[in-house]
């Protein structure tokens, strides 16, 4: 009976051993090397020179003291060196060079069957909420800007037939009303809730809550928004931004509203109707006081992924 020699070979040759017998002597020596990564170690001290050719063509050179460590990024057919002592020198493979493929980035802003196979990497952000409306005629009480959605990034597991949902922004609310939360964006099992409408004018101590790392609209005293955590703390990968709660009403000047990239929410009413958010994930501003203005709206939610 036979047996099988159960060793796969490696099919390059791992090092190789060369010999600067004389120091500051130009050396040749003819052998293919794949590309790679290469440590290349020699005894005898002094600085070690490697020129690396394809046939008659220059790739590269690797110097410096031992141990050097080169990435040659194309075939080489034959490489020249010389030491400043006389040296026994040793370049080994340490890897091999492979072929990679940059991630693609897809992004979604309509509910929808995601037909994609495959580990990703996926951000949500639910609709921002709605500006809640400024006091009743003859209160001064601005209206709170609404929160920005929640934002969540997660690896996520796509298998060719997801249902993703993208939250719906909430409606600004009219005077004395509280303006409505935005709606829930999900992709399989994982979620981003929208922010909460912004509070109205008499009790506007507070804007809208956007929890979930979601930005906080600011209160009605004509506070500035907050901004929502930044996609790239999720993973680095996602450069998008944040978004952000509307500002605060007021019967004067309004507050602005925060978040940058993904969405900005809306500006709270200078004694006037509250701006609605852009972007996405933004909250609407808070209506003005005086008169009793109307918040601004919330904006949708979104999804990316990158896969």
């Amino acid at each position: 009976m036979s047996f099988t020699n159960p060793i796969v070979e490696n099919p390059y040759p791992y090092a190789y051993a060369i010999t600067a017998t004389l120091p500051n002597t130009l050396y040749e020596a003819v052998e293919s090397l794949v590309p790679g990564v290469y440590t290349i170690t020699f005894s005898g001290g002094g600085t070690l020179n490697v020129d690396f050719y394809n046939a008659t063509t220059y790739i590269g050179t690797a110097s410096g003291t031992s141990p050097i460590l080169y990435n040659l990024g194309t075939q080489a057919t034959n490489f020249k060196f010389w030491c400043s002592t006389s040296s026994s020198i040793v370049i080994s493979l340490t890897a091999l060079s492979i072929s990679e493929t940059t991630g693609t980035l897809y992004t979604y802003t309509t509910s929808q069957t995601i037909n994609l196979n495959g580990d990703a990497y996926c951000i949500l952000v639910g609709g921002g909420g709605g500006g809640g409306g400024g006091g009743p005629t003859g209160n001064s009480a601005g209206g709170g800007g609404g929160g920005s959605g929640y934002i969540t990034g997660s690896r996520i597991t796509l298998t060719g037939s997801t249902n993703l949902v993208i939250g719906a922004g909430g409606a600004g609310g009219a005077q004395n009303f509280n303006g409505t939360n935005g709606g829930t964006t999900s992709l399989g099992s994982l979620t981003a809730n929208g922010g909460n409408g912004g509070i109205v004018g008499p009790n506007a101590n507070n804007g809208g809550a956007g929890g979930g790392n979601g930005g906080n609209g600011g209160a009605g005293t004509a506070q500035q928004g907050f901004a929502s955590a930044s996609s790239s703390s999720f993973f680095g990968i996602f450069q998008q931004g944040s978004t952000g709660g509307g500002g605060g009403g007021s019967n004067i000047t309004g507050g602005q509203g925060a978040g940058s990239g993904i969405g900005t929410g809306g500006a709270g009413g200078s004694n006037g109707i509250g701006s609605s958010g852009t972007g996405y994930g933004a909250g609407g501003g808070g209506g003005g006081g005086g008169l009793g203005y109307a918040g601004g709206s919330g904006t949708n939610g979104i999804c990316y992924l990158i896969i």
